[in-house]
């Protein structure tokens, strides 16, 4: 697909609110949108399970660290996955260029798209069940409670990201966070990987700065 001209300044609010699909099949394309309600829903659902059996199955004090332990688990796993699959670098103009638009790089084009600020979850409960099964053989019976943590950070990573593009926070740390977020993606995307956990940024050194290299052009490439 070759890439479409950039937006003259006044349609840009506009192109950035706009939903192109991403999928040829229209069904399957439709599994791409979601609506925040769905992992609100279904991952509150999930803690209020593996919590109280994850507690009782690993002692309430061990539970509570497990549960902490996988809350940063998520953190660590948010930060990595937005920094290394979410903005690798694929050659202009090939099917990995597509796939990276796709998965990502459509998000920085239409940051403004409502029903795909939240991971669909066509993509976020298959992922969950094979961590749960990974957990489990890994951690015995104490994976409920990691789940539950790892399952807490994802749900408040996911909530967190709908509300500073969709909303204007009104607390300090709020603005904060939408600040710190839309500066990754209108000032520099090669920093400021961390939504819901900044200080990883600081850890790796990806706190901010001048910028590495080119903006990445608008459209698939």
């Amino acid at each position: 697909m070759s890439e479409p001209s950039r937006p003259e300044p006044g349609d840009r609010a506009a192109f950035r609110r706009s939903s192109p699909p991403l999928l040829r099949s229209c069904l399957l394309d439709r599994l791409t949108r979601q609506h925040p309600a769905g992992p609100l829903v279904v991952f509150t659902l999930l803690i209020a399970l593996l919590l109280p059996y994850g507690l009782t199955a690993s002692g309430t004090g061990a539970g509570a660290l497990l549960v902490l332990a996988g809350h940063s688990a998520w953190t660590l796993t948010e930060y990595w996955v937005h920094r290394l699959l979410f903005h690798w670098e694929a050659s202009p103009g090939t099917r990995m260029a597509r796939v990276h638009w796709t998965i990502h790089g459509h998000h920085h084009d239409h940051p403004d798209d409502r029903r795909r600020l939240v991971m669909p979850l066509a993509v976020s409960v298959p992922v969950t069940l094979v961590l749960c099964c990974v957990c489990r053989f890994l951690l015995g019976a104490n994976w409920m409670a990691f789940m539950a943590g790892f399952a807490l950070g994802y749900l408040l990573y996911d909530m967190l990201h709908y509300h500073v593009h969709h909303h204007r926070p009104r607390s300090r740390a709020g603005r904060a966070l939408r600040r710190w977020h839309l500066l990754h993606h209108f000032a520099d995307d090669s920093q400021r990987f961390g939504i819901s956990a900044p200080w990883w940024d600081l850890v790796f050194g990806t706190a901010g700065g001048r910028r590495t290299g080119p903006r990445r052009p608008i459209g698939p490439r």
